[in-house]
């Protein structure tokens, strides 16, 4: 895993002027290149792992839209979160004015405290240093 330090910029934090270690992310695998590398290991074609996964995205958008948490046992645990601001009173409350965004959260499987997709990551290098502008 390659790992960037961001320098935190905003005067009014205890973060000021020091740095987090973030995951730095320098490519996006697609679908199609999944697929193929499932093809290559289990023998299943391309093809029929496509037609798998977006049946397996519209089960999941229908169970997360219903406010269902989906397990699936050698990866984790997904379910939809809202990002909502503050607001005084249960009454108050507007979803067109108070709902920030959805986003869905991932936890990762556990067997006996061990998270499995988490095994054997390594941290391979610092690859840049980024000081972010100013945000006071």
């Amino acid at each position: 895993m390659l790992v960037q330090l961001v320098e935190g910029t905003r005067k009014n934090i205890p973060s000021y002027g020091k740095f987090t270690a973030k995951a730095f992310h320098p490519q996006t695998v697609t679908m199609h290149q999944v697929c193929k590398e499932i093809q290559e290991h289990c023998g299943a074609k391309a093809s029929d792992v496509v037609q798998v996964l977006r049946e397996l995205e519209d089960v999941l958008q229908l169970h997360l839209q219903a406010g269902d948490k989906v397990v699936l046992p050698f990866l984790g645990t997904m379910k939809m979160d809202i990002d909502s601001k503050v607001f005084d009173k249960p009454e108050d409350f507007d979803p067109a004015k108070h709902i920030k965004r959805f986003k869905i959260s991932f936890l990762a499987n556990s067997i006996k405290g061990e998270r499995a997709l988490f095994d054997g990551v390594k941290i391979d290098n610092v690859v840049r240093i980024k000081q972010k502008k100013s945000a006071e």
